[in-house]
């Protein structure tokens, strides 16, 4: 497991950096977030393309990870900058290697609507009546 090498790459990725990522993942990987579910290296390659793409000065922080055999929980906080405005979303990850040390599971888990829809504006109106809605009292 490389876990340490891997957090480093995170903490450090770029566009650049990304022609690293086969040595961290299998061909196949299997990904899931909050928006993408998928199997294979270029999609996910794709995944940090867009995120590259859309936001200002994207990274994670990595806060604690638990390792037990072949897998590794950890949490982040994942930083960047959009329109002028700083956000943090708070998260987790669940990862799986093979036996070439190469992760070929990778689920993220964040709450969508606490990290994000409440940051924005007129969703947070709508959200926040849902979220009323549904909260017992």
């Amino acid at each position: 497991m490389k876990l340490e090498e891997l957090k480093s790459w995170y903490e450090g990725l770029t566009k650049e950096s990304l022609e690293h990522i086969n040595s961290f993942y299998t061909e196949d990987v299997f990904f899931k977030d909050p928006f993408n579910e998928f199997n294979g290296i270029g999609k996910l390659e794709k995944v940090f393309d867009h995120m590259f793409e859309k936001l200002d000065n994207p990274h994670f922080i990595f806060i604690d990870d638990i390792k037990e055999g072949n897998q590794a929980f950890l949490t982040w906080d994942f930083v960047f900058e959009s329109k002028a405005k700083k956000y943090k979303i708070h998260g987790s990850s669940h990862l799986r290697f093979n036996s070439d040390s190469k992760i070929e599971y990778h689920r993220d888990y964040w709450d969508v609507g606490e990290e994000l829809i409440l940051k924005i504006p007129g969703l947070k109106f709508l959200y926040g009546k849902l979220r009323k809605a549904l909260a017992v009292e």
